[in-house]
Protein backbone atom coordinates (compact mmCIF):
# COMPACT_ATOMS: atom_id res chain seq x y z
CA UNK A 1 0.00 0.00 0.00
CA UNK A 2 1.14 3.56 -0.63
CA UNK A 3 1.11 6.27 2.02
CA UNK A 4 -2.27 7.71 1.03
CA UNK A 5 -3.96 4.31 1.31
CA UNK A 6 -2.36 3.68 4.71
CA UNK A 7 -3.47 7.13 5.90
CA UNK A 8 -7.09 6.46 4.92
CA UNK A 9 -7.00 3.15 6.80
CA UNK A 10 -5.37 4.71 9.86
CA UNK A 11 -8.11 7.37 10.09
CA UNK A 12 -10.86 4.75 10.34
CA UNK A 13 -8.94 1.88 11.93
CA UNK A 14 -6.71 2.64 14.97
CA UNK A 15 -4.92 -0.70 14.58
CA UNK A 16 -3.41 0.58 11.30
CA UNK A 17 -1.88 3.74 12.78
CA UNK A 18 1.44 2.10 13.68
CA UNK A 19 1.87 0.82 10.10
CA UNK A 20 1.05 4.28 8.78
CA UNK A 21 3.62 6.00 11.03
CA UNK A 22 6.30 3.44 10.15
CA UNK A 23 5.71 4.13 6.46
CA UNK A 24 5.49 7.90 6.96
CA UNK A 25 8.89 8.36 8.59
CA UNK A 26 10.52 6.38 5.78
CA UNK A 27 8.76 8.37 3.06
CA UNK A 28 9.63 11.58 1.21
CA UNK A 29 6.98 14.29 1.60
CA UNK A 30 6.44 17.69 -0.04
CA UNK A 31 6.64 21.06 1.72
CA UNK A 32 5.86 24.54 0.38
CA UNK A 33 8.66 27.10 0.67
CA UNK A 34 8.42 30.88 0.90
CA UNK A 35 11.23 31.20 -1.64
CA UNK A 36 13.42 28.91 -3.78
CA UNK A 37 15.48 26.38 -1.80
CA UNK A 38 19.16 27.16 -1.40
CA UNK A 39 21.53 24.21 -1.18
CA UNK A 40 24.36 24.86 1.26
CA UNK A 41 27.67 23.89 -0.30
CA UNK A 42 29.50 23.44 3.00
CA UNK A 43 26.63 21.76 4.84
CA UNK A 44 26.56 18.12 5.77
CA UNK A 45 24.95 15.58 3.46
CA UNK A 46 21.75 16.96 2.00
CA UNK A 47 22.19 20.36 3.63
CA UNK A 48 19.58 22.92 2.53
CA UNK A 49 18.20 26.21 3.74
CA UNK A 50 14.40 25.87 4.00
CA UNK A 51 11.98 28.67 4.82
CA UNK A 52 8.59 26.96 5.06
CA UNK A 53 5.16 28.56 4.97
CA UNK A 54 2.93 28.35 8.04
CA UNK A 55 -0.87 28.32 8.20
CA UNK A 56 -3.16 29.56 10.96
CA UNK A 57 -6.16 27.42 11.88
CA UNK A 58 -9.54 28.87 13.05
CA UNK A 59 -8.35 28.67 16.68
CA UNK A 60 -5.37 30.88 15.92
CA UNK A 61 -2.80 28.06 16.19
CA UNK A 62 0.07 27.99 13.70
CA UNK A 63 1.10 24.83 11.86
CA UNK A 64 3.26 23.78 8.92
CA UNK A 65 1.45 22.01 6.06
CA UNK A 66 3.12 19.06 4.35
CA UNK A 67 1.91 16.64 1.74
CA UNK A 68 2.04 12.95 0.89
CA UNK A 69 2.25 13.61 -2.87
CA UNK A 70 2.81 16.33 -5.43
CA UNK A 71 -0.86 16.05 -6.41
CA UNK A 72 -2.02 16.67 -2.83
CA UNK A 73 0.21 19.75 -2.66
CA UNK A 74 -1.17 21.12 -5.94
CA UNK A 75 -4.74 20.62 -4.76
CA UNK A 76 -3.94 22.66 -1.66
CA UNK A 77 -1.92 25.44 -3.31
CA UNK A 78 -4.01 25.75 -6.51
CA UNK A 79 -1.11 27.61 -8.19
CA UNK A 80 2.62 27.34 -8.81
CA UNK A 81 4.65 27.38 -5.60
CA UNK A 82 8.25 26.80 -4.61
CA UNK A 83 8.42 23.40 -3.00
CA UNK A 84 10.89 20.85 -1.72
CA UNK A 85 10.78 17.09 -1.33
CA UNK A 86 12.26 15.84 1.93
CA UNK A 87 12.26 12.72 4.09
CA UNK A 88 9.44 13.07 6.65
CA UNK A 89 11.63 12.12 9.60
CA UNK A 90 14.15 14.78 8.63
CA UNK A 91 11.34 17.32 8.28
CA UNK A 92 10.11 16.48 11.78
CA UNK A 93 13.64 16.99 13.09
CA UNK A 94 13.70 20.47 11.53
CA UNK A 95 10.26 21.61 12.78
CA UNK A 96 9.87 19.76 16.08
CA UNK A 97 8.92 22.90 18.01
CA UNK A 98 5.91 23.54 15.72
CA UNK A 99 2.77 21.56 14.91
CA UNK A 100 2.32 20.17 11.40
CA UNK A 101 -0.60 18.89 9.33
CA UNK A 102 -0.34 16.26 6.63
CA UNK A 103 -2.61 16.99 3.64
CA UNK A 104 -4.64 19.89 5.09
CA UNK A 105 -8.04 20.59 3.48
CA UNK A 106 -8.28 16.88 2.65
CA UNK A 107 -8.23 13.59 4.54
CA UNK A 108 -5.17 14.12 6.68
CA UNK A 109 -3.60 14.11 10.10
CA UNK A 110 -2.37 16.74 12.52
CA UNK A 111 0.89 16.22 14.42
CA UNK A 112 1.37 18.27 17.56
CA UNK A 113 4.86 19.39 18.56
CA UNK A 114 4.83 16.83 21.37
CA UNK A 115 3.80 14.03 19.01
CA UNK A 116 6.58 14.97 16.59
CA UNK A 117 9.15 14.85 19.40
CA UNK A 118 7.83 11.43 20.47
CA UNK A 119 8.16 10.10 16.91
CA UNK A 120 11.74 11.41 16.73
CA UNK A 121 12.58 9.73 20.04
CA UNK A 122 11.13 6.39 18.90
CA UNK A 123 13.07 6.65 15.63
CA UNK A 124 16.32 7.30 17.51
CA UNK A 125 15.67 4.37 19.86
CA UNK A 126 15.18 2.07 16.86
CA UNK A 127 18.13 3.58 15.00
CA UNK A 128 15.93 4.70 12.09
CA UNK A 129 17.71 7.26 9.94
CA UNK A 130 16.21 9.96 7.75
CA UNK A 131 17.08 9.01 4.18
CA UNK A 132 15.54 10.71 1.14
CA UNK A 133 15.33 8.77 -2.10
CA UNK A 134 17.26 10.20 -5.02
CA UNK A 135 14.93 11.61 -7.64
CA UNK A 136 17.12 10.40 -10.48
CA UNK A 137 16.68 6.80 -9.30
CA UNK A 138 12.88 7.05 -9.43
CA UNK A 139 12.13 9.27 -12.41
CA UNK A 140 12.28 8.80 -16.18
CA UNK A 141 11.15 10.97 -19.08
CA UNK A 142 9.58 10.41 -22.50
CA UNK A 143 7.90 12.32 -25.31
CA UNK A 144 4.25 13.04 -24.42
CA UNK A 145 1.97 10.15 -25.33
CA UNK A 146 -1.03 12.50 -25.56
CA UNK A 147 -1.71 15.66 -27.53
CA UNK A 148 -0.12 18.78 -26.04
CA UNK A 149 -0.82 21.03 -29.03
CA UNK A 150 -2.99 23.47 -27.05
CA UNK A 151 -0.37 23.78 -24.31
CA UNK A 152 2.51 24.16 -26.75
CA UNK A 153 0.65 26.76 -28.79
CA UNK A 154 -0.21 28.90 -25.75
CA UNK A 155 3.29 28.54 -24.26
CA UNK A 156 5.00 29.45 -27.55
CA UNK A 157 2.88 32.59 -27.84
CA UNK A 158 3.82 33.50 -24.26
CA UNK A 159 7.55 32.81 -24.79
CA UNK A 160 7.62 34.92 -27.95
CA UNK A 161 7.06 37.94 -25.70
CA UNK A 162 9.82 36.91 -23.26
CA UNK A 163 13.27 37.98 -24.54
CA UNK A 164 15.01 35.95 -21.81
CA UNK A 165 13.67 32.54 -22.96
CA UNK A 166 15.84 30.69 -25.50
CA UNK A 167 14.29 27.21 -25.70
CA UNK A 168 11.45 25.20 -24.19
CA UNK A 169 10.69 21.47 -24.12
CA UNK A 170 7.70 19.45 -22.95
CA UNK A 171 7.95 15.83 -21.77
CA UNK A 172 6.10 13.32 -19.64
CA UNK A 173 7.63 12.60 -16.25
CA UNK A 174 7.17 9.03 -15.03
CA UNK A 175 7.69 7.99 -11.43
CA UNK A 176 6.84 4.47 -10.33
CA UNK A 177 3.20 3.64 -10.93
CA UNK A 178 2.02 7.25 -10.65
CA UNK A 179 0.08 8.79 -13.52
CA UNK A 180 2.45 10.49 -16.03
CA UNK A 181 2.86 14.20 -15.36
CA UNK A 182 3.67 16.85 -17.94
CA UNK A 183 6.92 18.71 -17.35
CA UNK A 184 8.04 21.83 -19.20
CA UNK A 185 11.79 22.50 -19.33
CA UNK A 186 12.71 26.13 -19.93
CA UNK A 187 16.13 27.38 -20.97
CA UNK A 188 16.19 31.00 -19.86
CA UNK A 189 17.98 33.82 -18.09
CA UNK A 190 16.80 35.73 -15.02
CA UNK A 191 14.16 35.01 -12.38
CA UNK A 192 12.38 31.69 -12.81
CA UNK A 193 9.81 32.52 -10.15
CA UNK A 194 8.55 35.63 -11.97
CA UNK A 195 8.31 33.83 -15.30
CA UNK A 196 6.90 30.55 -13.94
CA UNK A 197 4.09 32.31 -12.04
CA UNK A 198 3.06 34.30 -15.14
CA UNK A 199 3.34 31.18 -17.33
CA UNK A 200 1.21 29.08 -14.97
CA UNK A 201 -1.55 31.73 -15.09
CA UNK A 202 -1.43 31.73 -18.89
CA UNK A 203 -1.51 27.94 -19.26
CA UNK A 204 -4.20 27.43 -16.62
CA UNK A 205 -6.65 28.67 -19.27
CA UNK A 206 -5.85 25.78 -21.64
CA UNK A 207 -5.11 22.92 -19.22
CA UNK A 208 -7.73 20.23 -18.62
CA UNK A 209 -8.95 20.00 -15.02
CA UNK A 210 -7.01 16.76 -14.44
CA UNK A 211 -3.77 17.88 -16.15
CA UNK A 212 -0.61 18.06 -14.05
CA UNK A 213 2.03 20.41 -15.43
CA UNK A 214 5.25 21.49 -13.71
CA UNK A 215 8.11 23.74 -14.79
CA UNK A 216 11.84 23.33 -14.35
CA UNK A 217 14.90 25.31 -15.42
CA UNK A 218 17.08 23.67 -18.07
CA UNK A 219 20.22 24.32 -16.00
CA UNK A 220 19.09 21.88 -13.31
CA UNK A 221 20.36 18.31 -13.68
CA UNK A 222 16.81 17.00 -13.97
CA UNK A 223 16.02 19.65 -16.58
CA UNK A 224 18.94 18.60 -18.78
CA UNK A 225 18.01 14.93 -18.43
CA UNK A 226 14.38 15.62 -19.34
CA UNK A 227 15.34 17.71 -22.39
CA UNK A 228 17.34 14.78 -23.77
CA UNK A 229 14.08 12.86 -24.25
CA UNK A 230 12.71 15.23 -26.90
CA UNK A 231 13.35 18.25 -29.13
CA UNK A 232 12.40 21.83 -28.23
CA UNK A 233 8.91 22.95 -29.22
CA UNK A 234 10.01 26.58 -28.89
CA UNK A 235 13.27 28.13 -30.07
CA UNK A 236 13.80 31.88 -29.81
CA UNK A 237 14.38 33.55 -33.13
CA UNK A 238 17.89 34.89 -33.45
CA UNK A 239 18.24 38.62 -33.16
CA UNK A 240 19.85 40.57 -35.99
CA UNK A 241 23.27 40.79 -34.30
CA UNK A 242 23.24 37.02 -33.63
CA UNK A 243 22.82 36.03 -37.28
Amino acid sequence: MNLDELLKLAITNPSKRAAFLQALIRTDVYVICKKPVVKERSAQEGGVNLELITIQNPNGDMYIPFFSSFKAMQQFAKRYVDYYKINCLRLFDLIQSVSAVLNPNSYGKEFSSQEIKSILMIARNHNIKAISYKEEDLISFRRPQRSTENIVRAASKFFAKQPNVDNAYIVELLKGCEKPQLLMVIDMMGSTRKLFVALSKTLSKVLAYNDRLSFIHYDQDMGKKAAEATTPFYVRKKRYFEK
